[in-house]
């Protein structure tokens, strides 16, 4: 199956170039590329997985395997460590045999019981106690199951959890080391004004790991005001800080969100994934307005409320993934597969490059600048139904999130999983177009 996957590969490959080739044929948007004709390093792209009570899940799996060329790394949410270390496994034996027969480096995600920080309070160093008990734990399910590696996404930790988080992390990197299997870390952006990040030492963590992935979304989110989920020039300042916090570029992993939030209040909001930004915009007819950086919004009014929508879509990301080959950072992390657009994994399958296509993870190989065709704008709005574009700038700070990627909120279309990230001050930019991508 390895040589019938790189063949698939190499076709989707093919596919995009001959994408890409033609749409100069219409109005493209252009995304800045280091200089004609040189080459790019592929980025490794992490994929997070999760189709366990959501509506429609058994969408998702056919949707990551029709994109799978694009995947270096499936990262399924399936085990959690408790307080007192022991471990609740919810694995799924299909998705397991998926990833292994198209060649997927499997790293499941661990998260921390309900945002408990007990195993980690007074840990000293990780030699006893339940602190212990969650490394051994760990270290035997990875053996026992041969997974590739494991990605550690604790959230919602006190910030006295820090020392524990690191002699965490170091006595199960010492043992995913010997196995010859890779630890990766997902944090929190530093700079969070609700001071969410303040478990993460970043050198510290970033020593004890093989890779460190960047949360760098919810810039605004459903406790903040209105505003872009995750501007450019707020990552490129995250993406900065943690460089210089000592995380090498690397060890850096650059978190992408396919989700928005659709605020009805100043501070309350419900998240949307794309599809169900997607399906507002056909239902009410209105035009998606961007950044001048391409961030999506549009406002709709619906049973006398007026309503504010901002998410990320194929457009958005484009400019965040130049920005990682830029910094030359290791690679990209989806948050979530399920509810993506063919432009959205197209721009992912442009980043990786030969990376997914050839299973090679040490980034070789070259990739054409990045292009996305705009398309046309949306429908006009149907009677009975108020909609506009929303303002073309946004300004002031975005909010924190307290919530975990466990949690949920049912949006004005229907429910989904809601990530977590970062909050500091959000993006401004000016409206540049009138699309949805």
């Amino acid at each position: 199956m390895r040589s019938k996957s790189r063949l698939i590969g190499a076709v989707l490959s093919a596919g995009l170039g001959l994408a890409l080739l033609l749409s100069g044929c219409g109005k493209s948007r252009s995304m800045p590329a280091p200089g004609v004709g040189t080459h790019t390093p592929a980025l490794r792209v992490l994929t997070f997985y999760d189709d366990r009570g959501q509506p429609g899940s058994s969408t998702v799996l056919p949707l990551v395997n029709a994109n799978r060329a694009a995947i270096s790394d499936l990262a399924p949410r399936w085990y959690t460590v408790m307080a007192d270390g022991s471990l609740r496994d919810l694995s799924q034996n299909y998705v397991k045999t998926f990833a292994r027969k198209n060649n997927i480096r499997l790293m499941p995600l661990v998260t921390n019981g309900s945002g408990t920080s007990a195993f980690l309070l007074n840990a000293g160093n990780c030699t006893a106690g339940a602190c212990a008990a969650a490394v051994n734990n760990l270290a035997a399910m990875l053996r026992k199951q041969n997974y590739d590696g494991l990605n550690i996404d604790f959230e919602l930790l006190k910030p006295k959890a820090r020392q524990g988080l690191v002699a965490f992390m170091r006595q199960l990197h010492a043992r995913t080391q010997a196995m010859g299997k890779q630890l990766t870390v997902d944090v929190i952006p530093a700079g969070n004004r609700r001071q969410a990040a303040g478990a993460y030492d970043f050198p510290a963590l970033a020593q004890n790991s093989d890779d460190v992935v960047l949360m760098t979304y919810d810039a605004h989110d459903d406790t903040s005001r209105s505003g872009p989920i995750a501007p450019l020039a707020w990552v490129r300042q995250r993406v900065n800080l943690a460089l210089s916090l000592g995380v090498p570029p690397k060890k850096l992993i650059l978190g992408l969100a396919d989700y928005g939030y659709d605020w009805t209040s100043a501070d309350h909001a419900t998240t949307v994934s794309l599809k169900q930004a997607q399906s507002l915009i056909q239902r009410f007819g209105v035009k998606v307005a961007r950044t001048s950086d391409g961030e999506p919004h549009f406002t709709y009014t619906t049973g006398g409320t007026t309503h504010t929508v901002w998410y990320e879509d194929g457009r958005a990301i484009l400019p965040k993934i130049q920005l990682a080959r830029q910094l030359g950072l290791k690679g990209l992390a989806l948050w979530v597969a399920g509810d993506e657009t063919a432009l959205y994994w197209h721009s992912l399958r442009a980043a990786a490059g030969t990376l997914a296509t050839t299973g090679a993870f040490s980034g070789a190989g070259a990739s054409a600048p990045v292009s996305a065709t705009t398309p046309s704008s949306a429908t006009s709005s149907p009677s009975g139904a108020s909609a506009s574009s929303s303002s073309g700038s946004s300004t002031g700070s975005g909010g924190g999130t307290s919530g975990s990627r466990s949690a949920t909120s049912t949006s004005s279309a229907s429910s989904a999983s809601s990530p977590s990230g970062s909050s500091a001050s959000g993006g401004t930019g000016s409206s540049a177009s009138s699309s949805s991508s």
